[in-house]
């Protein structure tokens, strides 16, 4: 068996995407007059506004989508935003240096952050890695099939547009929207073989770079009067399991986990937009690196719109009133009261809009269970335990939990930054509906994120991580002046104790959710794969011819052959394939294939030329997945059991591979 790929071969790659991710944003964000933190944190959701409208602009042109296409469209726009800055006399405005807070963190300040970014970061980093195990291990989750191919397809087609360049995940029978930034960012990365390595290495990416960049530059100006705050964020983002580990593991869905990343700088970028204080050039140019930042949010995904909403509606209502009332004092009241009724209108009619929108109706009619009581679901937002699946507790985070509580009282009895308060309340209601009884007539309102507790409990973490923040600051500066030391010693110490309370910075929690998709068998969701089976899947490649069509059934793991071996597969997914009467008949009964004309008609035209069985069985001690709606390939037999047809049919098959389990066999029954 291959002992895979490491770590350290993909590190150049894995740099590499996180400056693809960073740099062209921060070169918008920089030309139009931001600095600092704030160009930092709000770089990586610009970046993925412009590769999504990049994306389907090039594939309207027949433009194919490259590495070099990509830093071409991702220059021409760096290029705009310097010519705009540069009309407008704001990429060297100073008010650039404050908008990200009162004065600019001074070198101490910048290495204290440096080291607890070092430290929360690479613990988030260092923990994925050793659950994922090896880089090029793949995850074994419905949602990651589909995005695993999903993202081999747009590197051999060079069209990512979310308007239907996924259509041959759905075997070109459909081509529905569907979101593709992040598959179109990974694709192009150098310094990868393959896309299993490309996707595990972007899951570094998005929790170290991404999400802890977008929250120390959110906290830079939620709490701009002071930097411990700033400092203490990357570390208290590490203590949460439920994002990134959730989210790019247990879930598998990277689209989702990119909008959520990039949440928290979008956000820092519309209050620094909004601030009274500065000119209406300022305004108007932060506006438009805003404007990419939020198609950002929502290219990632769509529900990243409803995610903004609920985080950012209470913070967007505050700064437009302060705004309007100041417009109003100042005699401009008919403008004042124009935009006040323009934006209500507007808002509105955005609202009737979605909620007839047919994609956002079958998001919100998606059905999905709940527990009986509400109790559970608030028991684990506590603890900060995986409101998915059912995981062992080996660790808590109640320290920041009470921090969280600091934080509130505190914003409520300074004035300041009430908004998290709200922002958080909302979170943790959609959660806990979404949790609770299904019965619940309020239940709907957690349509948007699929009515699963645990994507939106990922929305949770922004605010209260802002509050812990605030809190973490206030609780140094405190006990600095009472025991009359430096306030370097007692953030210190915090850390220390952040550390320590929530044993090694959850490190157990963290890495056994990783492994529980990647390493540790039986797999959560049920086993796809065993190991020798991976090793056979990346020998198909060189066992099997360059035409060959292989039909397996799904959740045994044939569709792993198309992006780790290059072998097309009648199920590129895990989902049934849309309009495919043939792909049914297959589904239903190819084991009956020496019996019913029909099916070796359906094997003709889809040209199978191979067949993936697998033996391992939802009892074998592996609790092997399962699916009642492909029965006819279900634990096949091509050696004389089921769906061999026989000992008249026996010349029909001949055995190629082997590896645990499953075996890969050529198929002549029905030339």
């Amino acid at each position: 068996m291959s002992e895979g790929v490491g770590w350290l071969t993909v590190l150049p790659g894995t740099l590499a995407l996180a400056v693809l991710w960073v740099l062209p944003g921060y070169a918008v964000l920089r030309a139009l007059g931001a600095r600092g933190l704030l160009a930092l944190g709000g770089a990586p959701a610009v970046t993925t506004g412009i590769a999504g409208v990049l994306a389907i602009g090039y594939d309207l042109l027949g433009v194919p989508w490259t590495l070099l296409t990509s830093a071409l469209g991702a220059l021409l726009a760096a290029v705009v935003a310097g010519l705009v800055g540069a009309a407008l006399g704001t990429t060297r405005d100073p008010s650039g240096v404050t908008v990200a807070g009162e004065r600019a963190l001074r070198h101490t300040e910048r290495g204290w952050l440096a080291l607890t970014w070092l430290l929360g970061g690479g613990v988030l980093a260092a923990t994925m890695t050793t659950g994922m195990g090896r880089a090029d291990q793949p995850p074994q989750a419905w949602d990651a099939v589909f995005h695993l191919n999903a993202l081999w397809f747009v590197r051999e087609s060079g069209n990512a547009s979310s308007l239907g360049g996924l259509a041959p995940m759905y075997a070109d029978q459909a081509a529905p929207f569907y979101p593709a930034v992040w598959h179109a960012l990974v694709a192009i990365a150098p310094g990868f073989a393959g896309v299993t390595e490309a996707a595990n290495a972007s899951s570094l990416v998005l929790g170290s770079v991404i999400w802890i960049a977008g929250l120390v530059a959110l906290a830079r100006v939620v709490w701009p009067a002071r930097a411990l705050p700033t400092v203490l964020t990357p570390v208290l983002a590490a203590t949460f399991v439920t994002f990134p580990a959730v989210s790019v593991s247990m879930l598998a869905v990277w689209p989702f986990a990119l909008s959520t990343a990039c949440l928290p700088g979008t956000i820092a970028l519309l209050i620094a937009t909004l601030r009274g204080v500065l000119t209406w050039r300022m305004h108007l140019s932060l506006a438009l690196g805003l404007a990419w930042a939020v198609a950002g949010v929502v290219l990632a995904h769509p529900s990243g719109l409803f995610s903004l909403a609920l985080l950012a509606l209470p913070l967007l209502a505050v700064l437009l009133v302060r705004q309007l009332r100041r417009q109003f004092r100042l005699g401009r009241r008919a403008v004042a009261i124009g935009v006040g009724v323009g934006g209500a209108l507007g808002a509105l009619g955005v609202a009737a809009f979605l909620l007839t929108f047919p994609p956002v109706l079958s998001i919100m009619d998606y059905q999905r269970g709940g527990q009986e009581s509400y109790l559970p679901g608030m028991g684990s937002l506590a603890i900060d335990h995986p409101l998915v699946y059912v995981y062992k507790i080996t660790s808590v985070n109640l320290v920041v939990t009470l921090l969280v509580w600091l934080g509130i009282a505190l914003t409520l009895r300074w004035r300041h930054a009430r908004w998290l308060v709200v922002a958080l309340g909302g979170a943790v209601v959609l959660t806990l509906l979404a949790a609770g009884p299904p019965e619940q007539p309020l239940r709907v309102l957690a349509g948007f994120w699929y009515t699963q507790a645990s994507r939106i409990n990922q929305l949770v973490l922004i605010p209260a991580i802002m509050l812990a923040a605030g809190a973490g600051g206030w609780l140094c500066g405190r006990l600095t002046r009472v025991l009359r030391v430096r306030v370097e010693w007692v953030a210190a110490w915090l850390v220390v104790a952040l550390v320590v309370l929530t044993s090694g910075l959850r490190w157990t929690s963290q890495v056994q959710v990783m492994a529980s998709t990647y390493t540790a068998y039986p797999i959560a969701w049920g086993t796809m794969l065993e190991p020798e089976e991976i090793a056979m899947i990346d020998r198909a490649g060189q066992t099997l011819p360059e035409d060959a069509v292989v039909l397996g059934e799904p959740v045994a793991g044939s569709p792993y052959l198309l992006h780790r071996a290059g072998v097309d597969v009648v199920f590129p997914q895990l989902s049934p394939i849309p309009d495919s009467p043939a792909r049914t008949v297959l589904e239903e009964r190819f084991d009956e294939w020496a019996r019913d004309p029909a099916v070796c008609a359906a094997v003709r035209e889809l040209g199978v030329t191979h067949v993936y069985a697998d033996s391992l069985d939802y009892y074998d001690g592996l609790n092997a997945k399962y699916e009642s709606r492909t029965q006819g390939l279900y634990l096949l037999d091509p050696d004389g059991g089921k769906g061999s047809g026989g000992a008249d049919e026996a010349g029909a098959w001949t055995l190629l591979d082997e590896g645990g389990r499953a075996s890969i066999w050529e198929f002549s029954g029905c030339q």
